[in-house]
């Protein structure tokens, strides 16, 4: 396992800890290593119910603490396809993004995280782009939300 550090002002927040100590998998788990970041004097968390989580292979709360390829922008895609194809693909993720959204991720100022990517190349898909596009960039980062 490759040695991935952070600080805990990398940490959005509205992460919510584990207060599962006890979990086979809390070495390994994000939600528990960012609460043994917590200071004492922070004295208001947010955490999931302790009674509601399993802990170990079947906690659907559990996230690896992995680097995940985020996406950075998709200008090129244009160059790609015909006017038609376009209008529609774009058509497509302003809906699903809004329109200042879709902006900023089209031209790299907001990185689309893994979800997000298959979310652009299925409307691409739609528009009748058969082949998965490259985007115009790619960077690793610790995915904390999807």
């Amino acid at each position: 396992m490759e040695n991935i550090t952070f600080q805990l002002s990398d940490v959005p927040g509205n992460f919510t800890l584990c207060l599962n100590a006890d979990c086979p998998l809390a070495a390994q788990c994000l939600h528990q290593i960012v609460r043994k970041m917590i200071p004492a004097e922070k004295q208001v968390l947010h955490v999931y119910n302790p009674e509601a989580v399993r802990g170990g292979k079947d906690c659907k709360y559990f996230r690896a603490l992995k680097l995940d390829r985020y996406a950075k922008g998709f200008t090129r895609f244009q160059e790609e396809m015909k006017p038609r194809q376009y209008v529609m693909f774009s058509g497509l993720l302003m809906a699903y993004f809004g329109r200042n959204p879709y902006y900023e991720r089209r031209r790299g100022e907001r990185l689309l995280s893994p979800a997000e990517q298959q979310v652009v190349l299925q409307a691409l898909h739609k528009a009748g782009i058969e082949e998965d596009l490259e985007f115009d960039g790619y960077e690793y980062r610790i995915n904390w939300i999807d």
